[in-house]
């Protein structure tokens, strides 16, 4: 954890958080699959209809939810490497004036 006079930055919350989105974003590309499983399950014409609407709303709302989490990932990693840079910076420029 990188602490300033007035800011605290956690760095390992920060790549948990990474990490963490990166899982869930697998996740829900994973459940690609499962449609072609339920089908088998279903039998009556007028459930696999509505299954189906179903399924088609899903997977539109879940490969929007896939590129929002990907967008969170990438915001989480670029902060992430924003306040290391910064605390390099200044690290740097305070040995500088030891010197």
């Amino acid at each position: 954890m990188s602490k300033g006079s007035d800011l605290e930055v956690d760095y390992d919350l920060l790549a948990t958080s990474a990490k963490q989105l990166s899982q869930i974003r697998r996740e829900f590309n994973g459940l690609e699959d499962w449609k072609q499983d339920i089908k088998s399950l279903l039998g009556e014409s007028g459930i696999r209809s509505a299954m189906g609407d179903f399924v088609d709303n899903w997977d539109k709302n879940r490969k929007r939810l896939v590129k929002e989490i990907e967008e969170v990932g990438k915001m989480v990693k670029t902060t992430s490497d924003a306040f290391k840079g910064l605390d390099d910076q200044l690290a740097n420029a305070t040995k500088g004036k030891k010197k």
